[in-house]
C-alpha cells in the first residue's frame, strides 16, 4: 500500500479492472488525474471535443466487451458529454464518466464552470441517462463509490455511470488498496415460470425462427445459438446491433430482421415462421416495428435477461427471464422440445429450401449497377470484398446506415458497431478509434455520411496525433440522405432545400490534420483505394462521391424513410 492521491488511486483502479486507455478532454478541474496518470501504464487520449471522448470511450467499451471510461471538467465538459452518454444508455453500452468538479468554496459565487448544485448540477443531467450517478462527498468513500459505479454498470441492463470528484478530493492522499471486480458476463440465471409454455408451443411446431439481439453478444453465447441451430436446422435473423451474431455466409443464417434487412429475414419472420425465438433482443421499433406488426407471428418466446425489456404488451409473447445461453442449455435438456425439434428437421429443411429461392437483397442489381454518381449499394459491397474477414465496422448514423445493414457481410459476433436506439449522427470517427485502442490488432473502418463528419469528424485529428489506423470511408452525397429521401420521395421542395448542402472536400479536410485521403467517384477507383487505406499505418480517409436520390434498401413501414 503506497502513498498516492485520490486521483492515482482511481486511475491504477481502473488499471486493474483492465483499462488501458482514458479518453478527455483536459481542463483545470481535473488536473490531479493529467499527471496521474504517468504512475500508471494507461494511455491518456486527449480529443478534440468530450462528446468525441465518450463516444471514444463507448465504442472502446463495444469492441471490448468491457467498459471505457472518458474524463472531463465539470460545467460544459459534462454537458458536452450527455448526447454521447445518452446513445450508450440506449444501447446498453456500459462507460463511466469521471467529472472534476469545482472546490467546495467556491460553490454559490457565480465560479466559471460551477458544476454543483448552486450552479450547473452535473448529477441532475446524468442520472437520467446512467444507472448511477454521485458525487465523491469525502476520501474516505473513493473505494466504495467506485465499487459501486462500476458494479452498477453490469446489472441486468448495462448502462453508463458517473461520478463526481470535487478537485480537492482528487488532490488528497488516500492509503488504502484496490481489489478489483472485472465485471464482464451477465448473471447466469434462468428463471423457469413460463418454461412449459415453451415445451407446449414447440412440441406442436415446425416452422421455428430465431431473433438473436445484442443480448446473446453480451453473454457471449453466440456459439451455443449456432451449435443449438444446426442441431435441429433453425434459421437464424439478428437485431441490427448483433449482426453477425452468427457469420451471416453461415447456411442457416438469413441475415438482419428490421429496417434495412434482409428479404429472407422479412419473409421469414413476418409471413412463414410459427414461432419466433427471441434471444436476447428487445423488440423496439427498428427490430420489431418498422417492416410490419409481429402480432402475424402466432407464438413470439421472448428471452431477456432484463425484465424489463419483456414487458410490451403489443406482443403475445412468452416472457422467460434468464441468460440466453442459460435457456438453451434448459432447452437442449427439455426432452418434450427436443423430440419435438429432431421430427421437424425435415420439413424445415424443405421450408428452409423453399425461403432461399426468393432474393435475399431488396435490389441485388445496385450492388453491381454502372450508374453515375456512385450508388452506396456497391461502394459497400466493393468496400467489403476489398476488407479483411475479420474487420470492425462503426456505422454512422444516415441513409449509409441502411445501406451498410443490407450490404455488408459480417463474420462473426461483435465486429459490427452501431448505435442503434438513440441514433446520434457524427458518432463514427471517434466510435472507431476507441474499437480500434480497445482491439489493436483488428482493421476497423468508421462508414459516416458527410452530414456526420460535419458534426464530429473533428475527431479525424485525435487519430492523426496518436497515430491510430482507422479508414473512413465517407459516404459524400452533399445532402442530409434520411430526411432529404424524405422529402425527395413525397415532393416537398422546402425539405428538400433545406437538407442540401455543399458537397465538401473531404479527404482535403483529412489531409490538412495530416492524414491521407482520397477522392473516389468512379466505381474503378475504389479498389486501389481501398487497398491503399487498409494498408496504411495511419488514418486514411476515402470521399465516395454517391447520388443522393439512391433510396435505401428494405425499409418498411418505418416513419424515417
Amino acid at each position: 500500500m503506497s502513498k498516492q492521491n485520490v486521483a492515482e488511486f482511481i486511475l491504477n483502479a481502473l488499471e486493474q479492472e483492465n483499462i488501458d486507455t482514458v479518453f478527455l478532454v483536459p481542463g483545470g478541474m481535473i488536473d490531479p488525474f493529467l499527471s496521474g496518470y504517468l504512475k500508471t501504464d494507461i494511455k491518456m487520449i486527449v480529443t478534440a471535443h468530450e462528446a468525441g471522448a465518450a463516444y471514444m470511450a463507448d465504442g472502446y467499451a463495444r469492441a471490448k466487451q468491457s467498459f471505457g471510461v472518458c474524463l472531463g471538467i465539470g460545467g460544459p465538459g459534462i454537458t458536452n458529454m450527455i448526447t454521447a452518454i445518452a446513445a450508450a444508455d440506449a444501447d446498453r453500452s456500459p462507460v463511466l464518466v469521471i467529472g472534476g468538479s469545482i472546490p467546495k468554496e467556491w460553490e454559490g459565487l457565480e465560479a466559471v464552470q460551477d458544476s454543483s448544485p448552486s450552479g450547473i448540477c452535473d448529477l441532475e443531467f446524468m442520472r437520467p441517462i446512467t444507472a448511477y450517478a454521485q458525487q465523491i462527498p469525502t476520501v474516505s468513500v473513493v473505494p466504495r463509490f467506485l465499487k459501486k459505479a462500476i458494479r452498477s454498470m453490469f446489472a441486468l441492463r448495462k448502462r453508463p455511470a458517473f461520478l463526481s470528484i470535487p478537485l480537492y478530493i482528487q488532490e488528497q492522499i488516500l492509503e488504502e488498496s484496490y481489489t478489483p471486480i472485472q465485471p464482464s458476463l451477465a448473471p447466469k440465471i434462468l428463471d423457469r415460470t413460463h418454461t412449459e409454455k415453451v415445451s407446449k408451443i414447440l412440441s406442436h411446431s415446425t416452422r421455428i425462427t430465431l431473433l438473436v439481439g445484442n443480448g446473446s453478444i453480451h453473454s457471449q453465447a453466440c456459439d451455443q445459438v449456432q451449435e443449438f441451430a444446426e442441431q435441429y436446422a433453425i434459421p437464424v435473423v439478428t437485431t441490427l446491433r448483433a449482426k453477425g451474431a452468427i457469420s451471416e455466409e453461415h447456411p442457416l443464417s438469413y441475415g438482419v430482421f428490421g429496417i434495412a434487412g434482409s428479404l429472407h429475414a422479412t419473409e421469414l419472420v413476418l409471413k412463414q415462421s410459427e414461432v419466433l425465438i427471441v434471444l436476447g433482443a428487445s423488440l423496439n421499433e427498428q427490430n420489431a416495428v418498422a417492416v410490419g406488426d409481429l402480432n402475424q407471428v402466432e407464438n413470439i418466446i421472448h428471452v431477456d435477461i432484463n425484465p424489463q425489456d419483456l414487458e410490451d404488451s403489443r406482443y403475445n409473447a412468452v416472457p422467460i427471464i434468464g441468460d440466453v445461453g442459460e435457456f438453451l442449455i434448459w432447452l437442449l435438456n427439455d426432452s418434450t422440445s427436443t423430440n419435438a425439434l429432431h421430427q421437424g428437421i425435415t420439413e424445415r429443411n424443405l421450408w428452409l429450401k423453399e425461403i432461399n429461392k426468393i432474393p435475399f437483397y431488396d435490389s441485388n442489381e445496385d450492388r453491381y449497377t454502372n450508374q453515375l454518381p456512385m450508388h452506396p449499394a456497391r461502394v459497400l459491397s466493393e468496400l467489403r470484398e476489398a476488407s479483411p474477414k475479420d474487420c470492425m465496422i462503426v456505422v454512422d448514423s444516415g441513409a449509409h446506415t441502411f445501406f451498410t445493414a443490407h450490404h455488408w457481410t459480417s463474420y462473426a459476433p461483435n465486429e459490427c458497431f452501431v448505435w442503434t436506439n438513440n441514433g446520434p449522427m457524427g458518432y463514427a470517427v471517434a466510435g472507431a478509434i476507441g474499437a480500434k485502442l480497445a482491439r489493436p490488432q483488428k482493421p476497423c473502418i468508421a462508414i459516416i455520411g458527410d452530414g456526420g463528419m460535419s458534426m464530429h469528424g473533428i475527431e479525424i485529428q485525435t487519430a492523426v496525433s496518436y497515430n491510430i489506423p482507422i479508414v473512413i470511408v465517407v459516404i459524400n452525397n452533399g445532402a442530409l440522405g434520411n430526411v432529404y429521401l424524405r422529402a425527395y420521395r413525397e415532393k416537398k421542395d422546402g425539405a428538400i432545400k433545406l437538407t442540401e448542402s455543399l458537397v465538401y472536400d473531404w479527404a482535403k479536410f483529412a489531409q490538412s490534420f495530416g492524414a491521407e485521403g482520397v477522392i473516389v467517384d468512379r466505381y474503378e477507383q475504389l479498389q486501389s483505394a481501398f487497398q491503399s487505406a487498409l494498408s496504411s499505418n495511419g488514418p486514411f480517409l476515402i470521399d465516395a462521391r454517391c447520388g443522393k436520390n439512391y433510396h435505401t434498401p428494405n425499409p418498411g413501414e418505418s416513419a424515417l424513410l
